[in-house]
């Protein structure tokens, strides 16, 4: 039986990883929870981020950077196209049975990767530029 996961905030701000504090967290690129969580939830995070931009174009920019993974991936071409297929994690690749490894690299080159690049969009403020000064009025106490 697998155990289910509990996935925290690293700043222990919040207790839990969503989309909505993801997506303007300073250290979303270094944060490790965030990289087990999108793993598997990257489909809603990224629903998440394109319904607020959409919403929201005046105030809301989108942002993409680029999250290095690294481990052994083996990468699928296919030879006709030259494009590729997918990436597979090698320990996926060895619980393959053999007629499955054939299946796989049939009419295909494989190449052995090190790291695969994952893009995360990141919302921010946009920035406006005050031409006037701002006054406030006395608040009477």
């Amino acid at each position: 039986m697998k155990k289910s996961r509990l996935y925290h905030c690293e700043l222990k701000r919040h207790r839990q990883i969503a989309p909505e504090l993801c997506a303007v967290c300073p250290r979303i690129l270094k944060c490790r929870a965030f990289r087990a969580w999108h793993s598997i939830f990257h489909q809603d995070y990224y629903d998440f981020v394109l319904d607020i931009v959409e919403k929201f174009p005046d105030k809301y920019e989108m942002e993409v950077h680029f999250m290095a993974e690294k481990q052994s991936f083996v990468q699928i071409v296919d030879m006709a196209s030259g494009k590729i297929d997918r990436i597979v994690n090698l320990k996926e690749i060895d619980a393959m049975s053999a007629e499955e490894k054939l299946a796989l690299s049939r009419n295909k080159n494989l190449f052995v990767v090190t790291h695969r690049l994952e893009p995360i969009v990141k919302v921010e403020l946009k920035r406006t530029v005050i031409a006037s000064p701002i006054v406030f009025e006395d608040i009477p106490r």
